[in-house]
């Protein structure tokens, strides 16, 4: 494998994924047929004749990118968290203050290796599906071992755990990406063990490691899901992350987008009640219904004070 300059290519390059350098952002196939741009906290607005050149002599089914708000696109948001230097108890919610300090009394915050996660993180993340009521390749024991080996090998990938009693019930991946950011993009749990509050301990932990240690610009928690991800959300914003409006762009070939066309909003419903684990019905009933809301409009923000 040839390394880049960028940890979040070199661990899906790794992992075996297709990876594209395009309209000055690089892609991977998040799922088959499907690009989206990597690092995810990063808008971008790539040329898009050479991302429809792309999808045309690539096959591709779809791309997706994070843009700006004044671009093209339907409406998303990023969580980010950019307290560099100073993230401490006061940039958290009250409430969550209380969970927090709850959080790291009942753990111990440790940093692990992929070995280890390779062996003691597969019953985490078959318990986080079962609990958000989906499928998900990380239940697979052959692609979580070849996940954990993957991320073992590249600089700038580490993992994180809390641990009760000496047992794993909560751990977290975070990969470096461009300009000093760290993306967090695994982060599974233990479903017995949530109300003694490790993911507070952890993010909390984690987060002044990066953003007050080692003095890092930002870290993402995560672009904005295809679907409904609400609880999610204000867990984060009151751990201090700010939940920021976006735009995200879909493209579709030709041959798709036609087929698309024809499906109606309670056609996919129907589908996803019939089908509601499977990830690729889930996400593909998504998209459809993301892409018929783009617009070039920029939203009216509600303003939460």
């Amino acid at each position: 494998m040839t390394q880049n300059v960028n940890p979040m290519v070199n661990l899906f390059s790794a992992l075996g994924h297709r990876i594209y350098n395009c309209g000055g952002a690089f892609w991977y196939d998040v799922q088959p047929g499907v690009l989206l741009t990597i690092p995810y906290y990063k808008t971008v607005r790539p040329d898009e004749n050479k991302v429809r050149e792309l999808v045309k002599k690539e096959g591709l089914k779809a791309v997706r990118y994070p843009t700006p708000l004044d671009s093209f696109g339907f409406v998303s948001n990023i969580t980010i968290n950019t307290n560099t230097g100073c993230y401490n108890m006061s940039c958290l919610h009250q409430k969550a203050r209380n969970q927090t300090r709850r959080g790291l009394e009942n753990c111990t915050i440790e940093r692990i290796d992929f070995d280890y996660l390779a062996e003691h993180g597969l019953e985490l993340n078959i318990s986080t599906a079962q609990r958000q009521g989906r499928e998900s390749y990380y239940c697979d024991k052959d692609y979580w071992t070849k996940y954990c080996n993957a991320a073992q090998k590249v600089e700038g990938v580490d993992g994180w755990g809390a641990f009760i009693d000496g047992r794993l019930v909560c751990f977290l991946v975070a990969v470096e990406a461009e300009d000093k950011w760290s993306e967090w993009i695994v982060n599974h749990t233990l479903t017995e063990y949530r109300n003694k509050y490790p993911n507070n301990a952890l993010a909390f932990t984690a987060g002044q490691y990066y953003l007050n240690e080692n003095k890092f610009k930002g870290i993402c928690y995560g672009l904005g899901s295809l679907e409904e991800t609400q609880p999610l959300d204000h867990f984060k914003s009151r751990m201090g992350w700010r939940v920021e409006p976006i735009k995200q762009r879909l493209i579709f070939s030709d041959k798709i987008k036609f087929a698309f066309a024809l499906a109606n909003e309670p056609c996919l419903k129907l589908i996803n009640k019939m089908f509601p684990k499977n990830y690729f019905i889930r996400k593909t009933s998504a998209m459809i219904r993301l892409y018929k809301q783009q617009t070039d409009a920029v939203p009216t923000l509600k303003n939460d004070d």
